[in-house]
């Protein structure tokens, strides 16, 4: 940003930033929304050895195409031709992801929600923004390049099973199994997909992200985090009770209790 003299404000909702490609102020303001978003792939070449994270889930296209346009922009001289402003605003948090670590910031009070997107218009880093465009890569393209289309919305979910702990192998009738709770909770939800209707596009698909603590305990402390993805809201609500409900049934099966988190998502 620095080298093209463009404006810019950095470490927007932790990680994002804005860069004006003409002193802010002109209008109309246009957006150009590239997301930073790094996944965990530790199979990718280029994944951190560490964690595992990598930016190559189509975000890194974005980035590219933001970065492309507004190179084109300024080196060709076009922009001083135009009114107004082009803003690149490079957004975190996409991918509704590491649902348990980003709640804990809210928690703490360093975010107010956890996508980059309704974060910048919370801190209102989008109010001087009139329209913004943006570019995702797809799977199904037909073409190189759709213009429009629409995504299903969802609430987030971070799902507790807590049991007793005991040793698995001298006493495991002295323990509550959580992770065997779990396990039935999910199976409940497999047993109403059945009742999910072709045209709400419902989705659920939980990942267990702790399953306990060591292998000779029984598993007191289960974590689940999952999406309810649906295409209209009372398609989503409706879902979600169904899965809130074969969840708990999964902790009344085995005598232990569950915690279930629904969070505003997009």
């Amino acid at each position: 940003y620095e080298e093209n003299g463009w404006t810019y404000k950095n470490k927007i909702a932790i990680t994002g930033s804005k860069a004006y490609l003409k002193k802010p102020g002109p209008k109309p303001a246009i957006g150009l929304i590239g997301e930073l978003d790094s996944v965990r792939c530790p199979e990718h070449p280029e994944a951190d050895p560490i964690t595992g994270a990598v930016h190559a889930c189509g975000h890194n296209a974005q980035i590219a195409a933001m970065l492309g346009a507004g190179f084109g922009l300024t080196d060709s001289g076009v922009l001083d031709e135009l009114e107004g402003n082009v803003v690149m605003v490079t957004v975190p948090a996409e991918e509704y992801l590491e649902i348990d670590y980003r709640n804990n910031l809210k928690e703490k009070g360093e975010l107010e929600f956890l996508g980059g997107k309704q974060e910048f218009i919370h801190v209102g880093e989008l109010a001087d923004i009139d329209i913004s465009i943006g570019t995702h890569s797809g799977t199904d393209l037909e073409d190189k390049l759709r213009v429009g289309g629409s995504n299903n919305g969802f609430i987030g979910k971070l799902v507790r099973y807590i049991g007793l702990e005991a040793h698995a192998g001298g006493a495991p009738d002295k323990g509550i199994n959580a992770l065997n709770a779990a396990m039935l909770g999910i199976m409940g939800i497999h047993a109403q997909r059945e009742t999910f209707k072709e045209e709400d596009t419902i989705r659920v698909h939980p990942i267990i992200t702790k399953g306990g603590e060591i292998v000779n305990n029984v598993p007191a402390d289960v974590r689940i985090e999952s999406y309810v993805r649906g295409r209209t809201v009372d398609a989503i609500i409706d879902a979600n009770k169904k899965v809130n409900r074969a969840l708990k049934a999964g902790a009344m099966a085995v005598g232990a209790e569950v915690e279930i988190n629904d969070l505003p998502s997009y």
